[in-house]
């Protein structure tokens, strides 16, 4: 119970408090998890999906050559080989990088800036 006379002011150099929405979980047991069908990762992965076979049709385009130590065919296998081992190594990194900032192992902590 407050009496109406008496007031509280904060001093200068503190900082306001800080309010949270009741929507943002407080706490990682209270957060729902998605796993692999997060819509950004499935988006992500569809638009790497793109980029592949987008590479793979440059590859086939433009540098199959047959040289006098490999065939056309060996060389378009070899391109094959090439493109979709970097693509997916590239997903892959570009997933464990999303998937990580899905769910922080280490919550960032703010602190008021002192004037």
């Amino acid at each position: 119970f407050r009496s109406s006379s008496s007031s509280f002011t904060a001093p200068r150099h503190a900082a306001p408090p800080i309010l949270l929405p009741r929507s943002i979980p407080h706490a990682p047991a209270r957060m729902t998890c998605m796993g692999f069908f997060a819509p950004g990762l499935v988006t992500g992965s569809i638009c790497w999906l793109a980029l592949a076979c987008v590479a793979t049709f440059v590859q086939n385009m433009l540098f199959v050559k047959e040289t006098p130590k490999i065939t056309l065919a060996e060389s378009r296998q070899l391109g094959l080989i090439v493109v979709w081992i970097s693509m997916t190594c590239m997903w892959l990194f570009w997933a464990f990088v999303y998937m990580h900032q899905l769910v922080p192992l280490i919550y960032p902590v703010h602190t008021p800036v002192l004037e």
